[in-house]
């Protein structure tokens, strides 16, 4: 499978600030949170933490914005489903990006979004660019920039959301290949590869099913820091990942399929050389007969005193075939 995304190195960790409002947009990468100045009141304020190398960032900005212990080891945890939970002053949310790496096997990188009032803050666990796409936005086009960080807050989650789609897309055309590969020689490689894609899917399935649940809680309005107006586009997102679910149950389904096709074509096979296997011992069935009578160790066998025994015994064994093949051809079995 084609590469979605590259390690650029697992060890960096990378502090990058944005402010913003409708009018301008400020970009600026920080060398460290003692950079983090005060923050204004009047713009958004998105601060993305990419790489969890350094452990004790995370507790400097858990001690800056009073983010709770469980939420910090929480971030520092990768291993956490996606989710959502509201505490006092914000909203935690664990996401999983999903990319091809280096081997073109899948691969998850956890992401958590805290989203306080206006300020959004995503930790990243590898920096594979996940959020280019929402810094080019927010960049090139005035109306994404909302005065509210629940609107990043979403932009964020609908980022991560849509790169499924470029999985499902990739896993699509590599379900094709393998499908004309199947079609066209069916081998054991095409065996492993339909393996390969059934055990990428099942882990792919593992993350969108937690990721419907987080999205269906955001449209149902539980959470009093989400503007009810905001709600419409969860309920988009939520739609895009009941598709993506859709879509997965079906090349599922066609990785049977494929499975099931891989074991006829073997068992056709199979079938075709008993066929013939089967043929030649019923025609060589009645000459091993006459052979074996002949090649028995008695006195007396009158027919060795003649002349023409032993051409006798080609010419019956040629009839002999030849009234089998002819009598196989017959029964339509040959």
């Amino acid at each position: 499978m084609e590469e979605i995304r590259k390690f650029t190195d697992r060890g960096l960790q990378k502090l990058v600030l944005t402010l913003y409002d409708k009018e301008s947009l400020e970009k600026k990468d920080l060398a460290s949170l003692e950079d983090l100045k005060e923050l204004p009141e009047d713009k958004v304020i998105w601060l993305d933490i990419i790489g969890l190398s350094k452990v004790e960032t995370i507790k400097k900005i858990g001690d800056r914005f009073k983010i709770h212990p469980l939420v910090q080891e929480d971030i520092l945890n990768i291993n956490q489903s996606p989710k959502v939970e509201e505490y006092e002053n914000y909203i935690f949310t664990v996401l999983k990006n999903i990319f091809f790496n280096e081997v073109k096997d899948l691969e998850t990188e956890q992401i958590s979004i805290i989203l306080m009032g206006n300020l959004v803050i995503s930790i990243q666990e590898y920096d594979t660019d996940t959020f280019h796409n929402t810094h080019k936005r927010l960049e090139e086009s005035k109306g994404v920039r909302k005065e509210s960080g629940v609107e990043l807050y979403y932009l964020l989650i609908d980022s991560v959301v849509d790169d499924y789609f470029l999985i499902l897309e990739k896993m699509g055309e590599e379900i094709d290949r393998v499908e004309d590969e199947l079609l066209d020689k069916p081998e054991k490689t095409v065996l492993n590869k339909i393996y390969f894609l059934k055990r990428e899917l099942i882990f792919l399935r593992s993350v969108l099913w937690p990721t419907r649940n987080l999205v269906s809680a955001l449209t149902r309005g539980e959470f009093e820091k989400i503007d009810e107006k905001i709600l419409l586009y969860f309920r988009d997102i939520y739609d895009h990942v009941i598709q993506m679910i859709d879509i997965g149950e079906t090349y599922r389904d066609i990785c049977s399929g494929m499975l099931d096709t891989y074991l006829s074509s073997i068992g056709s096979k199979t079938n075709e050389v008993m066929k013939i296997l089967t043929i030649f011992s019923t025609i060589f069935i009645p000459l091993t007969f006459l052979s074996g009578v002949y090649g028995m160790n008695f006195v007396y066998f009158p027919e060795l005193e003649y002349k023409y025994s032993y051409l006798g015994f080609w010419i019956i064994s040629i009839l002999i075939t030849i009234f089998m093949i002819r009598f196989l051809r017959k029964k339509g079995w040959l």
